[in-house]
């Protein structure tokens, strides 16, 4: 069964051997999103292991069975809203309904077609989770591995000219990386935006029932499936009907009404009970991280202190409280940043302090 996760592979590293990178818990969060809305495309799109969208009885054979059952498909299926009487099925019962007044009018129906669309649907969100890591990708440009001069690993020999052209850029150009910063910040705004809408586009998508689906499923996942007060048969019905119109012999118009077994929704339903977990904490995350880092953004004091704390040793911690005042939002950024992936950072803070002091 997990050949069928072959192509997600690539986009998964499990060796420590990366390049130097400007990243940020809220794009992790967002990547490990993306990553998870794609698995859930490949699940929903398995036939192999789900089996056919639709099975219709229709009371026809062969060929013209066949037409009915992918028509049903194609043109949605529904259900009966408010039947008067309890039925085998949730939602499935006579189109008719008879009045308080006696008299006899149509049931009122919900059409199901959003699981058509599911997974292109889950393409797309994929898709736009990662749009703010690509435009960053844009941004950066192999900038900030150019910078560090391969100072994130570990050297055997003299690493002294790999820090003094580290050190000698950053002091050279100090006070203009201001733009840089800026823009991996508002990448991050974007994604938790993208986070955010997402959960309403969900919904929407959904038919307005994605953020009370959550919590009911739950407390229903280990229900019987026939129980007419389970939410996972609104949404994702497993048994609905199809109306199929064909002329007669004489070229009167002829209905005939199916029951189609929808073993796809088995998997839609529990796909989306995770994916609201996953979607939840996702926004969740993404909107307290760029909380953070917006405060960081608009107190100097703070996130001056704030590095100086991540710093190890106390001759780092000295040569720091010397640096940062003179640095804005963009030089403290990238040496955040420096701090995060390079292996002998207090050494660099030791040469941007002799530069700086020229």
């Amino acid at each position: 069964m997990f050949e069928v996760f072959d192509g997600l592979k690539k986009h998964i590293h499990t060796s420590g051997a990366t390049k130097p990178k400007v990243s940020s818990l809220l794009f992790s969060s967002a990547k490990l999103c993306m990553l998870i809305t794609l698995l859930a495309c490949v699940l929903v799109t398995a036939k192999n292991y789900i089996g056919d969208n639709i099975k219709c009885i229709t009371g026809f054979e062969k060929q013209e069975h066949k037409a009915i059952e992918t028509y049903c498909f194609i043109a949605s299926t529904f259900t009966l809203v408010d039947l008067n009487a309890e039925t085998p099925h949730p939602g499935v019962g006579p189109n008719t309904k008879m009045t308080e007044e006696g008299v006899i009018e149509e049931a009122e129906n919900r059409r199901h077609a959003y699981y058509q669309w599911v997974p292109m649907v889950l393409v797309l969100q994929a898709v736009i989770y990662y749009f703010p890591i690509w435009i960053w990708h844009r941004i950066d440009k192999g900038f900030f591995e150019a910078t560090i001069c391969h100072l994130d690993k570990v050297h055997i020999g003299d690493i002294s000219k790999n820090i003094e052209s580290s050190s000698q850029y950053f002091a050279s150009s100090l006070t203009t990386h201001r733009s840089y910063g800026l823009g991996f910040l508002l990448c991050e705004c974007l994604t938790c935006a993208i986070s955010m809408g997402n959960l309403f586009f969900t919904n929407t998508f959904l038919g307005g029932e994605f953020f009370q689906f959550g919590p009911a499923a739950l407390k229903y996942l280990g229900s019987d499936a026939t129980d007419p007060n389970n939410p996972l048969n609104e949404i994702f019905p497993k048994v609905a009907k199809c109306t199929w119109h064909k002329f007669g012999a004489s070229g009167t118009i002829q209905k005939f009404d199916s029951m189609c077994v929808l073993p796809l929704n088995i998997v839609n339903e529990k796909t989306y009970i995770f994916l609201w977990v996953v979607y939840i904490i996702t926004a969740a995350i993404c909107g307290f991280v760029l909380l953070l880092h917006i405060l960081l953004f608009l107190l100097p004091s703070v996130r001056n202190t704030f590095l100086v704390y991540l710093a190890h040793k106390q001759m780092t911690k000295v040569e720091l409280q010397h640096v940062l005042p003179k640095c804005n939002y963009g030089d403290w950024f990238l040496m955040y940043h420096f701090k995060s992936n390079m292996a002998y950072f207090a050494k660099w803070v030791s040469a941007v302090r002799v530069e700086l002091s020229k």
